[in-house]
């Protein structure tokens, strides 16, 4: 037997008489006297044998320890192009329009928004590729996305009816979900979420408190939308399905988060909404790179963040990736108003990133960009190789990556003081 390359193990202040071990292909987080702990590092360093039998199968349950043949790294490749190479699934992002009621100062589309709306044409292109994959797929993954998606609710209606027919003719499972501003989320609209459209989740985005978020998410004509966004979800929380609250955070705003969970609890929303941060950045030229927090001062945000405002800490508990996502996923793409199609959604309008356009016929137009998201192997990465977080990372997001910028996990800037508060949040739970 041997160790694991990916054990961390820490300090647990509020139990000093024991270990915090987390394993990250595992996965594994458990609590470990220093008399175990010694046994451990005995039979690690000084090769003294362990004599408790049960110690040794808790230590090859959580993958603290491993047989000598064990490769992790191979282990994670062969996860890794199972997953990414899996036909199976099919993840579409649906951009239905690229027009915008708003006009966010940070946006990524800024530079591409226009009043391109999808047209028929390119709606039975998406059925056609549906169809022409339906025998084989067992789940279908659609996002609605823009632009703002309820520009063009008739077209997610249209389009809905008919996919969800396909997925009930070949027996595959269908999930749906929707990144929406909120703005325009009427009673009407919203009472055919669960029921009719079948979107399962909802992303709403909410920057601040009432003047913060006004400027930085106003409307195309410089109109205020926080009070509009929050009566809509006050109004219609009770028929809507799991809806998640972004606050896209950065040095502007990052001092004020807090009050939208207060403005959350206020209104009687803040358990019956799931929030939590995203980090803004500077892409396709949308915003300015002095305004964004660094990685680790987002990541330190967010832990505030979920201590301050006594929020579930096992949110921020690591997760383990095989493929990072859709973008690097053989089966997932991202298909613009026009019909062209992407790997990523942060690529959206920009002409060089296009990887084809519907229909589909054979190999895709930019093989390069192509492959170099769908190629990449962090485990053969000098950069990741050693790296002790890299399942829960897998050389991070394929964008990033590709732009050259820091693309590591944010839980490696706080990893220790997430699996403390973690623990100590199970602990809690057990003792009640």
């Amino acid at each position: 037997m041997k160790q694991s390359k990916y054990n961390f193990f820490y300090d647990f202040p509020e139990q000093e008489e024991k270990k915090l071990a987390y394993n990250a292909l595992t996965n594994s987080l458990a609590l470990m006297d220093h008399e175990h702990y010694k046994q451990y590092n005995d039979f690690i360093s000084d090769n003294i044998p362990i004599n408790d039998e049960k110690f040794i199968d808790d230590l090859k349950m959580g993958g603290y320890i491993i047989e000598d043949e064990m490769d992790e790294l191979k282990l994670l490749e062969l996860q890794l192009f199972q997953n990414r190479f899996n036909r199976s699934v099919l993840g579409l992002t649906i951009a239905v329009t690229a027009d915008c009621n708003f006009r966010c100062t940070y946006c990524y589309e800024k530079n591409s928004i226009e009043n391109t709306k999808m047209n028929h044409e390119v709606q039975d292109n998406i059925i056609q590729l549906i169809k022409d994959q339906a025998q084989g797929l067992k789940v279908l993954a659609v996002t609605w996305y823009g632009g703002e998606p309820l520009l063009m609710i008739d077209v997610i209606r249209s389009l809905s009816e008919r996919i969800q027919k396909i997925c009930e003719e070949n027996k595959i499972t269908y999930f749906a979900y929707m990144v929406t501003n909120g703005y325009l989320l009427t009673r009407t609209i919203a009472l055919e979420f669960k029921d009719k459209l079948k979107i399962q989740g909802m992303q709403i985005t909410l920057d601040g408190p009432e003047d913060i978020h006004n400027k930085r998410r106003p409307l195309m004509g410089g109109q205020g939308t926080f009070q509009k966004i929050l009566n809509n979800l006050k109004e219609n929380i009770d028929v809507l399905p799991s809806v998640s609250i972004r606050i896209n955070t950065d040095i502007d705003n990052q001092d004020r988060i807090s009050e939208v969970f207060q403005v959350l609890k206020d209104n009687d929303l803040a358990d019956k909404v799931n929030v939590y941060l995203g980090h803004v950045e500077a892409l396709n030229d949308g915003y300015v790179t002095c305004k964004c927090l660094t990685p680790e001062g987002f990541s330190q945000a967010y832990y505030d963040f979920m201590r301050e405002n006594k929020l579930d800490i096992k949110k921020l508990y690591p997760k383990r990736f095989t493929n990072y996502c859709g973008a690097d996923a053989v089966n997932s793409f991202v298909v613009g108003a026009d019909g062209n199609l992407y790997k990523c959604w942060n690529d959206i309008g920009i002409q060089e990133k296009l990887i084809g356009k519907l229909p589909m016929e054979g190999i895709v137009d930019n093989f390069k960009l192509y492959s170099d998201y769908l190629l990449y192997d962090p485990t053969k990465d000098e950069r990741c190789i050693e790296c002790k977080l890299l399942p829960v990372c897998m050389g991070g997001c394929p964008n990033r990556r590709l732009l050259g910028v820091e693309n590591c996990n944010h839980t490696k800037y706080v990893l220790e003081e997430y699996l403390q508060a973690c623990a100590h949040s199970i602990i809690e739970e057990r003792m009640r």
